[in-house]
């Protein structure tokens, strides 16, 4: 016998923007400044500045990639796909962890080539617009960071925004470099810099949507302790199979098959409840699905 317990989706209501607004603002804002930086990155030959151009290209796919992401996860459960789209976030930030770390490899190999020959570049347009790209991307950072959503997904769009900021402040230190003290070679190196803080910055999205995509149980959630709690109910004998997983980032799922000395519907029904309620208020499991069986039954994976 089966009791189900089904998730209830938060709602923001601290009165921030929704994920979906604060990503509608940072696309407009970010395409409008690409098309800038792409212009004045060509006129004036600095990789800093294209580089920073080509992330930028990226941060705005990654934030329509979220974006879309959030209208996937909406969608209501169907016969296909029982628990709607909600891992989609996940995919998202996925797809952003690994775009941010080919943007690392392009840079790093186009960087390496203009520090054995460091071409000319026009200091004070790098100059501004880089300080007009940090104004941007900070801006669009701080619009996404009130809507204190934490999933991969958003993680992974923000990600993007302050490892382009960073972008911005290399272009701004290699146009200084060169302008007043003639070292052609600061922006490569900034650029080299700048690659190597991405890298940083994006592994942990990476590990943490791989992770969720291999089932691994949740990183905040103590299985020992779980498992504890339902074997400290007097009624239960063992646990005969139990896992757990998070369907997204912070939703944790937990299915088990415990032995009991129950064998009424109706004293089952209530220890499931009660077990559901402890694994809530306890661990925040929303989701648990909990079998019992008697203490001879067979195992469920016995064929009858």
């Amino acid at each position: 016998m089966s009791a189900h317990h089904h998730h209830h989706d938060s709602h923001h209501d601290h009165g921030g923007p929704t994920p979906a607004r604060a990503l509608v603002v940072a696309i407009a804002l970010n395409a409008a400044f690409l098309l800038l930086e792409t212009v004045v990155g060509f006129w004036t030959n600095s990789l800093a500045l294209l580089s920073d151009a080509g992330h930028m290209v990226s941060d705005v796919g990654a934030l329509l990639v979220a974006l879309l992401a959030i209208k996937l996860a909406s969608q209501a459960p169907s016969a296909a796909y029982t628990f709607g789209l909600k891992r989609a976030p996940v995919l998202g930030g996925l797809i952003n962890a690994i775009g941010l770390i080919v943007i690392v490899v392009f840079i790093s190999i186009e960087a390496v080539e203009r520090l054995q020959a460091p071409p000319a570049m026009e200091a004070t347009a790098v100059f501004w617009t880089g300080v007009a790209g940090l104004g941007v991307n900070l801006g669009s950072a701080w619009y996404l960071a009130k809507s204190r959503d934490q999933s991969v997904n958003t993680r992974g769009a923000m990600l993007h925004l302050l490892s382009d900021a960073l972008g911005s402040v290399a272009a701004i230190v290699s146009a200084i470099a060169v302008g007043y003290f003639g070292l052609a070679v600061a922006d490569p190196v900034a650029s080299l810099v700048i690659a190597l803080l991405i890298l940083l910055g994006s592994w942990p999205l990476l590990r943490d949507t791989v992770r969720i995509l291999l089932q691994r149980a949740p990183a905040g959630l103590d299985i020992a302790a779980l498992k504890a709690t339902l074997l400290a109910h007097p009624d239960v004998v063992a646990i005969h199979d139990m896992h757990a997983w998070g369907l997204d980032d912070g939703q944790a799922i937990v299915s088990v098959v415990l032995k009991t000395r129950i064998d009424a519907l109706a004293d089952a029904t209530a220890l499931t409840d009660a077990l559901r309620r402890e694994l809530r208020e306890r661990f925040q499991v929303n989701h648990a699905t909990i079998e019992c069986r008697t203490p001879d039954a067979p195992g469920p994976d016995v064929a009858c």
